[in-house]
């Protein structure tokens, strides 16, 4: 067999040679090259990017649907769980649109270019670059991400503000369309709940009985840190009068679907939702309280397309509270550690405040919607009393 000083050795017409891998074992690669100068260029090439950890590893192998399963468990054992239900999102389109059983070694920037531009003809490009994000993720694992990196454009995003937020008379309006149907009674609560305190969406799906501390002086909700953002994110969220009658009306509401103990959820889950062959809970029928309703959305888009509000989102609700509450001269640092979105810095000074400071922040925005006081006291929730089971979302 032919040799050359380099270590290099002919198999037929072709050079190949040995490398000890990341492994440890000793592995014989073949050049592709006849001539023997082209051949140790392409060695030389290949041992630069093993020292530099830049070659496929055995994940390259994986099938896309394999490789997001695993990043999925990664995810859920260290992000906050507040994160995951988009990524859940991104992983269910990539696999539609890139199909489960490709090899990642097998994605090019074709593929990357098409996916971004299927994506875009049906939502937002920010929401395209974070599905990207998923998928560059995985890539990175397998170590083929830096072959597409300098071809990869994200796409643009239009600079716009927060988001938009209500008049008290639109706010009004809104939630006196949400409260006009049984059907949607869990959306007007939480849109109750977002619009009077600020609260997330997602803090409010995964709330506790135990977090709604409503006799307490002041009454307060408890946002925990495995359902926060940011350390920021736990915080104790001061009532108004409006959030606590949306509140009591939720927990009159799990109460009579069995939740009872303190660790159950305030939303329970209605397993009659789980329509999918595969999902364990599929057939069942009742609510669960150890688990908790996951969405409110087809009720949200049809209220607020009757509203005539189609484009204003859920998370606008917040961005009302904020914006309300700045309007009537609450301090913005207080504002800030009401609805926990404060910058790292100045955490330390946040979490100082005083929950009275918070409470006349709640109470102030509550006085600029003395419409929607009315509008709830018009009803004291005893329809609950006629349903064991409740209104649906």
């Amino acid at each position: 067999m032919p040799r050359d000083g380099d270590g290099l050795h002919q198999v037929g017409a072709i050079w190949h040679f040995r490398y000890r891998s990341t492994d440890g074992t000793w592995k014989e690669k073949s050049t592709g090259k006849r001539k023997i100068t082209d051949a140790r260029s392409e060695r030389s090439k290949f041992l630069e990017k093993l020292r530099n950890g830049q070659l496929p590893n055995d994940r390259a192998r994986w099938t896309l649907e394999q490789a997001l399963a695993d990043w999925l468990d990664y995810r859920q054992s260290t992000k906050a769980r507040t994160t995951l239900p988009p990524e859940r999102t991104a992983v269910r389109h990539l696999k539609e649109e890139l199909g489960a059983k490709r090899r990642l070694d097998s994605i090019t920037e074709t593929n990357i270019r098409q996916y971004q531009a299927t994506r875009r003809k049906k939502v937002g490009p920010k929401t395209v670059n974070n599905e990207m994000l998923v998928l560059v993720g995985v890539l990175k694992q397998a170590k083929l991400w830096k072959v597409l990196e300098e071809d990869y454009k994200p796409l643009s995003v239009p600079k716009q503000g927060p988001g938009q937020a209500l008049t008290p008379d639109k706010g009004k309006d809104l939630i006196e369309i949400a409260k006009s149907r049984p059907a949607w009674d869990v959306a007007f609560c939480a849109t109750v709940l977002a619009y009077s305190s600020g609260l997330r969406s997602w803090e409010i799906k995964s709330l506790r009985l135990g977090d709604a501390m409503l006799d307490g002086d002041p009454p307060i909700i408890r946002i925990r840190r495995e359902n926060a953002k940011s350390d920021a994110g736990s915080r104790e969220v001061a009532l108004s009068d409006i959030s606590i009658w949306a509140a009591r009306r939720l927990l009159r509401r799990a109460e009579l679907l069995g939740a009872t103990d303190p660790e159950h959820y305030l939303l329970p889950a209605n397993l009659s939702k789980h329509t999918k062959p595969d999902d364990p809970q599929h057939g069942r029928k009742g609510y669960d309280p150890t688990r908790h309703q996951t969405s409110w959305q087809t009720a949200w888009e049809n209220l607020r397309a009757k509203a005539g509000i189609k484009k204003f989102r859920f998370h606008d609700l917040r961005h009302t509270f904020i914006t309300q509450g700045l309007g009537a001269d609450v301090p913005i640092e207080v504002m800030m550690a009401q609805v926990g979105h404060v910058s790292a810095e100045m955490t330390r000074y946040y979490t100082h405040l005083a929950n009275g400071s918070k409470q006349e922040a709640a109470r102030k925005v509550a006085d600029l919607n003395p419409g929607i006081k009315e509008l709830l006291d018009a009803g004291d929730g005893s329809d609950w009393d006629q349903d064991p089971h409740g209104p649906a979302a």
